[in-house]
């Protein structure tokens, strides 16, 4: 069956390293973060972490995950699943990259896959979209409202 996959970009202007730091720091994901909500767990190779995300017009919904990667300052990606992988699995992920002048090029998406992603495709593709790039949108404020100025 074929995957369908979300993915979405954008430039930070700060270092891999700043914008690793705020991803992986979920104790505040509440204060900026409007996708994921809440995440509660270990960011560690096979550990399941439980959070919440929000998916206007939904209310927050629950979701357990397996971390699958994570490599500093490079790339954090992690899977869930309904019920079986063949109905419905969700495979996120977060990529880093340098750029020139301390800037990050950061993308993030999900690959969807199973009967029900078919199913459901053509409302995930509509409403999760606009939620990636506020998500992007708001980790590059957040990491660029922490930079420290210039000297």
């Amino acid at each position: 069956m074929e995957a369908r996959e979300i993915a979405t970009e954008i430039e930070i202007g700060a270092p891999v390293a700043h914008v690793w730091a705020v991803l992986v720091d979920t104790p505040r994901y509440p204060q900026w973060n409007p996708f994921v909500v809440e995440l509660r767990g270990e960011l560690k190779p096979a550990q399941v972490i439980r959070f919440k995300f929000r998916i206007p017009p939904a209310p927050r919904l629950p979701g357990r995950a397996t971390v699958l990667q994570v490599a500093p300052a490079a790339e954090l990606r992690w899977a869930g699943r309904l019920l079986r992988p063949w109905l419905f699995r969700a495979e996120h992920y977060h990529l880093l990259a340098p750029l020139d002048g301390g800037r990050t090029h950061f993308v993030h998406g999900e690959i969807f896959s199973g009967v029900l992603a078919v199913l459901s495709w053509p409302l995930l593709r509509i409403l999760a979209q606009p939620v990636y790039r506020r998500f992007n949108t708001a980790l590059r404020q957040r990491v660029e409202q922490l930079q420290p100025a210039p000297p």
